[in-house]
C-alpha cells in the first residue's frame, strides 16, 4: 500500500509516496523505495546510498503496468549516518533527465494517487 502527505513549503508538490525504485550503477543495479516524490527529486530510501553529486539512472515503478525512467544527481546522502525514521539511510536525487512526457506522468500519478488519499478522508 502507498502512502501519500503533501509537503509544505516548497515551491512545487512533494508528496510522502512509497514506490518501488531500481537504481543502475556502474556495480550494478541497487533496490530502494521512495519516501518523497515530486516531479523534480525524490528521496530514495536504501542500504547503500550513492555518494553526493553521483548521477545514476533509476526506475520507479508506480503500479506493475507503469513505470517511468529518469537520470538524477545526488543532492543529498546519509552514507555513514545512522538509518531511523529521523535520517533514513538514504538520498535525495535531483532528477536531471526527465522527458517532458515522464515528467507530465509523474505529475498525474502524484496528483491522482494524493486526491485517492483525499477521498478517503
Amino acid at each position: 500500500m502507498h502512502t501519500f502527505k503533501i509537503k509544505r513549503g516548497h515551491h512545487y508538490p512533494k508528496v510522502d509516496a512509497k514506490y518501488p525504485v531500481v537504481v543502475l550503477t556502474a556495480d550494478g543495479a541497487m533496490r530502494g523505495e521512495t519516501k518523497h516524490i515530486s516531479t523534480q527529486q525524490a528521496f530514495v530510501r536504501c542500504k547503500d546510498p550513492l555518494r553526493l553529486y553521483d548521477v545514476a539512472s533509476m526506475s520507479i515503478q508506480f503500479s506493475e503496468e507503469e513505470a517511468i525512467l529518469a537520470e538524477g544527481e545526488v543532492i543529498w546522502s546519509n552514507r555513514y549516518g545512522p538509518d531511523d525514521e529521523i535520517t533514513p539511510r538514504g538520498m535525495v536525487v535531483r532528477f536531471t533527465r526527465l522527458s517532458a512526457k515522464e515528467r507530465k506522468r509523474l505529475h498525474d500519478t502524484i496528483v491522482k494517487q494524493y486526491k485517492k488519499k483525499m477521498d478517503l478522508w
